[in-house]
Parts: structure tokens; C-alpha cells; sequence
């Protein structure tokens, strides 16, 4: 665990945040280079990601938060401390989705197409967040007697590293949905796709993960909610497939 990197005088440039910075610009820079390619307008494009990073922190703060009020009761001022960590994956897709379809309707570009091309780049950002989450300490695993597995400050025992199971999985993700891209596929079909892929791949993890309680059946609320994800995701999916 390395929550803070390093310290300039007063300024401490805390993992986290770093990280999810890096994740941004790479994929800013990376979205930027796919709409020149497609003929979109590079300059919308980098706008419309920046709207979506910033719907994304809300939504996935305000997630956490709700989810863990009796850590911010006592103490708001903490709810604003990003560079702490603390955010909902899922609570950030929703906020990011909705700030990226007003920015991308503002811009009066078509709607699925753009974000087909957007969420590639979403992808290699979240890889770099839960780098992020390793660093910070979040996210963490169950106790395991897998030599791979890393010990945290303060325990004896391993812990599985599911940050980098994430961060390894979201790169295959990345890497599968470009050679789907290949195959020219009807616009929105890029982010049902990762819907599907995603949310199977979450329900696996969160059994290997120890920082969500189940909440039913023995499933925690984000296997709850990947649930949902993949079978919307894969009925549409179905649904397109039968339609050509």
C-alpha cells in the first residue's frame, strides 16, 4: 500500500487520485485518436469525456456514500476527500453514462455511435483506477495461501490481489472489445458488449473479494447488480443477433 506517493512541502499527491488522473488523460488522449479515425470531431469528443469523468466521480461518490453514510455522518467534510478513495464502480458508470449522453446530444453527435467509441477508452481508465484501489489499500481480497497473493500493512496472512485480477480482467475486456470493433457491429453493440462482459466478470470477483457483505441469497449487492447488467445486456445482445 502506497495511499500517498510522495509530498512536495504541504502538497501530498495522493495514489488514488493519481491514478484516475493518468486513467483520464490516457483515455482522453486515446478517445481523441478514435474519433479522428471515424471522422467525429476530436475536440467534442475529449469535451464530452470530461463531462462524463465528471458526471462518473459524482456518480460513484454519491453511491459510496449512501452505501457507507455511518463512515460520513460524524464527519461530511470527508464526503469531498477524493484523494481518499471511495468510490462505486456502478454508481460511477450510471453518473458518467447520463453526463455522457447530455454532453454528446449537446454536441449533436449520434448518440450510440459515439458512445461505441467511447468505451474502449472507459475501459483502459478503470484499469488504471484499480491500480489506484491496490495502492490505496481499497478494494481489497479475502485471505488466501496463493503465493500471489500480498499482505497488507499491519496483517500476517496474504490477501488475494483483486485489484490487479480487475485491472488484468479490464485489460482482456479492452482487447476484446476492439477485435468485436473489427467485425463493424451495429452501433450500441460496443456497449452491451461490456455490459455483459463486465458484469460476468464482477460476479466472479466479488467471491474473491472481503469489503462487501452479502446481502441476499449470499450474493453482495454488486453481484445483485451485475446480475441485472448481464441480462439486460444479454437480451438486447440476443435480440440484435436475431434481427440481422
Amino acid at each position: 500500500m502506497h495511499p500517498i506517493l510522495f509530498e512536495l512541502g504541504p502538497l501530498r499527491f495522493y495514489s488514488y487520485g493519481l491514478l484516475i488522473a493518468l486513467g483520464f488523460l490516457a483515455a482522453s488522449a486515446l478517445a481523441a485518436r478514435r474519433a479522428a479515425a471515424a471522422g467525429l470531431d476530436p475536440g467534442k469528443i475529449q469535451g464530452v469525456a470530461l463531462t462524463a469523468l465528471l458526471a462518473g466521480l459524482a456518480g460513484g461518490r454519491i453511491a459510496y456514500v449512501l452505501l457507507r453514510w455511518d463512515l460520513f455522518r460524524d464527519n461530511p467534510v470527508e464526503i469531498l476527500r477524493l484523494d481518499h478513495g471511495g468510490l462505486v464502480f456502478f454508481g460511477g458508470l450510471a453518473g458518467g453514462l447520463l453526463g455522457g449522453v447530455w454532453a454528446i446530444r449537446r454536441a449533436g453527435m449520434p448518440l450510440a455511435r459515439t458512445v461505441d467509441l467511447l468505451i474502449p477508452p472507459l475501459v483502459l481508465a478503470h484499469a488504471f483506477g484499480r491500480i489506484g484501489c491496490l495502492l490505496n489499500g481499497c478494494c481489497y481480497g479475502k485471505f488466501t495461501s496463493l503465493p500471489w497473493g500480498i499482505r497488507f500493512p499491519g496483517e500476517e496472512l496474504r490477501r488475494h490481489p483483486t485489484q490487479l485480477y480487475e485491472a488484468l480482467a479490464l485489460l482482456a475486456i479492452f482487447f476484446l472489445l476492439k477485435r468485436l470493433e473489427r467485425r463493424a457491429p451495429r452501433p450500441g453493440t460496443v456497449l452491451l458488449a461490456y455490459g455483459l462482459s463486465y458484469a460476468l466478470w464482477r460476479f466472479f470477483v466479488e467471491f474473491l473479494r472481503a469489503d462487501n457483505p452479502p446481502i441476499a441469497l449470499g450474493l453482495t449487492i454488486f453481484q445483485w447488480i451485475s446480475v441485472g447488467v448481464a441480462l439486460v445486456s444479454g437480451i438486447l445482445l440476443i435480440r440484435r443477433e436475431r434481427e440481422r
